[in-house]
């Protein structure tokens, strides 16, 4: 075990003013930018690929994470997800499967920082919005730290998101609009009753977490990472957090170079992608966004800047996908390798052929699509 901890503080992605671990934050104080979490890799390269913690979870990886080594973990068995060879596409394509994560999705790993990280802080409620799948996680987390969760979601999201939030003892209201009216609602709540506002990059504590399916990748291919990351772009949070752990891989030598990523949005909400290929410094809000794939419709991704200084950084690839192109996808995932998925999720798999029809990517190269969500809770999709 490391004696000092990686963990050093907290930065603002924007005016670069720093903060100690220890106080409760959200955005900057000063400018009110993003937070990133501060990960010293002079630290991390005193360890080793061979005397990593064995437990079967995301928190093998701790001291990659904002926590000390006496930190109370809030874990339900998140992480440790298989990645196994997809037979049925033709090139050399694995699949990260998240659906095997306790509610089902991804976003059990940032939650359970997250919510590991606030109840060490002292926080006793939380508010966020939530397209559905982050609502349900940070109700179980929340639940296990006894903390009091409230969500606000979209009154289109999935039915089955909606009755698991409350099933697990969140207090839900359902808005009119878009994941952007659900954040201004639970950011006034917030406002009034003082409570902790864990919405996407509202928080510092979710992207680092969901960033361990990197590690995981890369360990699970014997510590060598593959040519592409294939993800499906909502909030960013995913391959904000994944972009950062192998960067820090690179600079402790864990691994020799960094992959590439191809950023995946629906055709009906696509703003990244239109300000990725138009070469834009931030990403302007999307009008009318309309898609099957609700966990990708974010008109406004927050974290604009990041997302796309990130992408760019690993020379990357952002394109869109139809929502006919993503229903074929769940079906051909379904019928052919056993994969439940649903909308955002198979928004990967149907990049895939324009990718090799178009030599973006060669069939010869390795290429990790993550598989962020299950199907069982948008059933009424297929």
């Amino acid at each position: 075990m490391i004696q000092q901890g990686a963990f050093q503080g907290l930065k603002c992605t924007e005016c670069h003013a720093r903060y100690p671990k220890d106080e409760i934050l959200q955005k900057c104080r000063k400018c009110a930018g993003l937070l990133d979490t501060i990960i010293n890799p002079e630290i991390l390269s005193e360890k080793s690929t061979g005397n990593l913690d064995r437990s079967p979870s995301m928190w093998k990886f701790r001291d990659f994470l904002p926590v000390d080594a006496t930190d109370k973990i809030v874990s339900a068995g998140e992480g440790d997800t298989p990645l196994r060879k997809l037979n049925s596409f033709q090139g050399n394509v694995w699949v990260k499967d998240e659906t095997r994560n306790p509610t089902g999705t991804f976003k059990d790993r940032g939650a359970s920082l997250a919510v590991t990280t606030l109840s060490k802080l002292g926080v006793k409620d939380l508010v966020l919005s939530s397209e559905g799948n982050a609502g349900c996680s940070f109700v179980l987390y929340s639940h296990l730290a006894d903390i009091d969760c409230s969500v606000f979601l979209p009154r289109q999201a999935n039915p089955a998101k909606v009755e698991l939030s409350r099933k697990l003892g969140a207090t839900v209201t359902l808005v009119d609009g878009t994941i952007t009216d659900a954040g201004r609602q639970a950011e006034a709540v917030a406002n009034r009753e003082g409570s902790y506002n864990a919405s996407t990059f509202v928080t510092p504590y979710r992207h680092d977490g969901k960033g361990t399916m990197a590690l995981e990748i890369c360990e699970q291919l014997g510590w060598r990472p593959p040519d592409w990351i294939v993800y499906p772009l909502g909030g960013g949070v995913g391959l904000v957090g994944m972009w950062k752990m192998f960067s820090i891989l690179e600079k402790i030598e864990w691994v020799k170079k960094r992959p590439r990523f191809v950023a995946v949005q629906p055709a009906g909400c696509a703003p990244v992608v239109r300000a990725y290929n138009s070469k834009k410094e931030d990403v302007d809000e999307w009008k009318n966004p309309e898609t099957i794939a609700f966990g990708l419709r974010i008109p406004k991704p927050l974290a604009g800047k990041w997302i796309l200084r990130s992408l760019r950084e690993s020379d990357g690839i952002a394109l869109s996908v139809t929502d006919e192109e993503i229903r074929k996808s769940m079906g051909q995932a379904l019928k052919a390798e056993g994969l439940l998925l649903e909308p955002s999720s198979a928004a990967t798999l149907a990049a895939l052929p324009y990718l090799y029809g178009e030599k973006m990517i060669d069939r010869s190269e390795e290429v990790v699509v993550i598989a962020t969500g299950s199907g069982l809770k948008t059933l009424e999709q297929f």
